[in-house]
């Protein structure tokens, strides 16, 4: 179904591109921008057969012409006459096509291509040119204007398909870039997701076990039978809870995230990802924000997941608190101090209350409430950040921040935290 509806959409567009012509040499005879066309379609469409579209497009083609030009002249057989050789130039362009290049399956073969279009563009129009002429009157004038014709049409031909097929390589690899930032960035997410759930489940299982004790003393101190039932039901649905968290765990592990990439990667590919995805965030949302990056030093990072997970929390966090405010600005700054990496993630939103600093970094507690929906912010990524800080790399978490002025987010990581040895390049040889 689709080679039929690829071949009709070549016929009709060389149809409307026949439209675009000059007469040469003799009545009826044109130079178009359809011949240009044609070949250009056959490599695009390279599983059509040359011959049956070829076929197609010399009546498709023809027709179309013969419209225009009987209302033109108002004389059919005199329309007749200077449309339907038309027919041989395409069905000859077709066969020629399909023996010269199609048939050997060999894709850009650009010399092969160039000679193939030559020499379909010259024959078929000597083909058409000995159907008008009868043969008689066919000058030597005339074949060396063809030859010149065909060249300079192979020529445009072939400069077309080599930008096209560039072009088309350099979207391919666009799209690729894009959806390997994309994965990145997913990545890190789970990675550090799947490291918050391992942690919880042990604190699970510390409320387990006192959820057990407490039935315990509720047996021996006697009770009533419907407390003691209910301590046991909640000992018992605290332990589902972690079956269920070790279940999506291990799901979470099976999508093998670590074969993405275990080599390390550099502090700048990590930035430019995130620079990538957090102005794409900002374009969506449609939001007055500036977002800048500072980079003194070049080192790879073995745990990238999680570096890229804190850095993707802490610049969402400014993000969110400049929402509703104009000329937002944030910036990232990574330097060296000493024996440490400085991460510095800065905004100019409305700050944290000077009572609320402490309580930051707690489990569950948020700044953000949406008056419209009433929606209070889940209040994990930041707790999520400085573990990860604290239990990954060893480093330190810090934030200053005045209220109406902005944050300022520092993390300190030891150089012998992140340092990962670069990819070993093979040497040429």
């Amino acid at each position: 179904m689709n080679k039929v509806k690829h071949t009709l959409i070549v016929a009709f567009c060389i149809a409307f591109a026949s439209l675009f012509h000059i007469d040469l040499f003799i009545e009826g005879f044109i130079i178009t921008l359809s011949v240009i066309l044609f070949p250009i379609f056959l490599d695009n469409y390279h599983k059509l057969n040359p011959i049956k579209t070829a076929i197609v497009t010399g009546f498709v083609s023809p027709i179309f012409r013969e419209i225009i030009v009987y209302l033109q002249m108002g004389d059919l057989k005199r329309s007749l006459y200077l449309v339907v050789p038309d027919i041989i130039f395409y069905f000859t362009y077709g066969v020629l096509y399909y023996f010269l290049y199609y048939r050997s399956k060999k894709e850009n073969d650009y010399i092969r291509f160039f000679f193939t279009v030559f020499a379909c563009d010259l024959f078929s129009n000597i083909a058409e040119m000995c159907i008008r002429t009868r043969i008689i009157g066919f000058s030597a004038i005339i074949i060396k204007g063809l030859i010149i014709i065909a060249l300079v049409r192979a020529i445009i031909i072939l400069i077309i398909i080599i930008f096209l097929k560039n072009f088309k390589s350099f979207l391919i690899h666009e799209e690729h870039e894009r959806r390997y930032m994309k994965l990145m960035i997913l990545s890190s997410s789970f990675k550090s997701e799947i490291y918050f759930m391992n942690k919880n489940i042990n604190e699970i299982e510390d409320i387990t076990k006192k959820a057990f004790k407490a039935y315990r003393i509720i047996e021996e101190q006697k009770y009533s039978e419907e407390l003691k039932n209910l301590a046991l039901d909640i000992s018992k649905d605290i332990h589902e809870i972690k079956k269920d968290y070790i279940r999506v765990i291990a799901g979470l592990k099976e999508l093998s995230i670590e074969q993405l990439d275990v080599s390390g990667m550099s502090i700048n590919d990590i930035i430019r990802i995130l620079k990538s995805d957090t102005d794409e965030q900002i374009r969506i949302g449609k939001l007055d924000i500036i977002f800048t990056v500072d980079v003194k030093v070049s080192f790879y990072v073995e745990e990238h997941f999680y570096l890229m997970s804190i850095l993707k929390n802490l610049i969402t966090n400014s993000i969110e608190c400049l929402y509703s405010k104009r000329n937002g600005k944030i910036k990232l700054e990574i330097f060296q101090s000493g024996e440490d990496y400085i991460f510095n993630v800065i905004d100019n939103g409305n700050g944290i209350k000077k009572n609320d600093i402490e309580f930051i970094f707690n489990p569950g507690f948020s700044t953000k409430f949406d008056k419209e929906t009433g929606n209070i912010g889940i209040g994990i990524g930041l707790t999520l950040v400085r573990d990860l800080v604290q239990d990954i790399f060893h480093g330190s978490l810090s934030l200053k921040s005045l209220e109406n002025k902005g944050t300022i987010f520092t993390i300190m990581i030891p150089i012998n935290s992140l340092k990962a040895d670069p990819p070993i390049i093979p040497e040429k040889h």
